[in-house]
């Protein structure tokens, strides 16, 4: 089946812009940043919409939205951020990392439009576009340029509907991950309690304290300034750089992973993780957390990650992570690391927050409930994967004209 290819543009609607710096008075407005989408999810993260008065205004903040429009990033790696705004941000404000895409309905179906700009064909088409040494990107012109097929109204919520409902399974074996993860956490607060309350009477010290005292051998990011790696520098096999985004469910995410070669061990100062290191995410995305297993030798670390080397006779690595995704200090960690205009918490804040240090054996306790979860949460992680390959080879017999 041959369907006429059209340009996105000629489709939406114009996006006024504005500056809430000037019109909003003294009323609080939600913005929604580049770190507010969840690139897996494809979907606005509520925790991550900030709430800022006119004076805390970022200068992106130019875009009014509405229900229904369509987000894309435009800023790599965000190229794969899409998401529909929800009815509870309905003229909330959009950094201008984003392409405001809002559907006429008289062309356009704004779940077609949505499931388009997921695609494949899409995204490829738009990293082959992006521009720029440091942080490429692709305006919004390109992106309204881009041709999306396009059948009559009728068949295009055919096939939204149809997506729809592979999504919805696609979602549901995502949401048994994320219980997975919260029983971890409850099997953790079970062991330990409240590591706030700390009824035990467990050391607690300083995260500086528990690298004087030998429990942590190094705490260490990615390197930063000038010789930071840019998007040229990167190959198809060597070692992970690992970012923020390339992290979840526990895991870093190597078909996500950009590589650099040899020359990088030489080229950089610090930032070089190994197997067993715990990792947390400490910019843009907080609180991401992993511990690191043997498939590299070495991880080269982004200056949005840091991590954890311990004396694991004293400190066992799944522990720690445990204690990190715990609510207490996740909850500690995002408060710290709230900023005006981007999350972030830097390793002399980080070496500032309490550990929770019980003893071995405790430790160990949950070591042995997690390792034995964990081969649970691999088989659901293995599950989504084998749902998401369908729903992807769905969406493109769609876009196609095959369904």
């Amino acid at each position: 089946m041959s369907w006429a290819s059209v340009s996105i543009g000629d489709c939406v609607e114009k996006i006024a812009s504005w500056n809430p710096s000037r019109s909003a008075g003294d009323t609080p407005f939600l913005y929604i940043d580049l770190s507010s989408v969840d690139k897996d999810k494809k979907e606005v993260d509520r925790s991550s919409v900030s709430s800022l008065l006119p004076s805390e205004a970022p200068s992106r903040a130019r875009q009014l939205v509405k229900s229904g429009d369509v987000l894309v990033a435009t800023v790599r790696p965000n190229l794969n951020g899409v998401a529909l705004v929800p009815e509870e941000y309905e003229g909330a404000t959009a950094s201008t990392g984003y392409c405001v895409l809002r559907p006429d309905h008289n062309l356009l179906d704004g779940k077609y439009l949505y499931y388009w700009v997921q695609t494949g064909a899409f995204v490829t088409d738009m990293m082959e576009k992006a521009t720029g040494a440091n942080y490429p990107a692709v305006s919004d012109k390109v992106i309204k340029e881009s041709k999306i097929p396009l059948p009559l109204l009728e068949e295009q919520k055919r096939i939204a509907t149809i997506l729809d409902k592979a999504d919805a399974i696609r979602r549901k074996r995502q949401k048994a991950i994320q219980l997975a993860d919260e029983f971890l956490r409850a099997v953790f607060l079970d062991m330990f309690g409240d590591p706030g309350r700390n009824k035990a009477n467990w050391p607690t010290i300083k995260i500086g304290q528990a690298i004087e005292l030998g429990y942590i051998l190094e705490v260490q990011d990615g390197n930063h300034g000038n010789d930071h790696p840019k998007v040229a520098d990167f190959v198809d096999e060597g070692y992970p750089f690992v970012a923020a985004n390339v992290v979840r469910n526990g895991k870093v995410l190597f078909d996500k992973c950009y590589y650099l070669d040899e020359s990088w061990i030489r080229k950089l100062r610090i930032g070089f993780a190994k197997p067993k290191d715990v990792l947390i995410s400490h910019k843009g995305s907080l609180g991401f957390t992993a511990v690191l297993d043997d498939t590299f030798d070495t991880y080269i670390f982004s200056p949005q990650t840091t991590y954890y080397r311990v004396d694991r006779s004293r400190l066992d690595p799944i522990y720690l992570k445990g204690y990190f995704d715990s609510d207490y200090f996740q909850n500690l960690f995002k408060k710290e690391g709230v900023q005006s205009t981007r999350a972030y918490i830097g390793i002399t804040r980080q070496k500032e927050l309490p550990i929770l240090i019980p003893p071995v054996e405790s430790q160990q306790r949950f070591v042995e409930v997690a390792s034995r979860y964990a081969h649970h949460i691999e088989r659901l992680g293995l599950e989504r994967d084998a749902i998401s390959e369908l729903f992807f080879s769905l969406s493109k017999k769609a876009f196609s004209g095959g369904l």
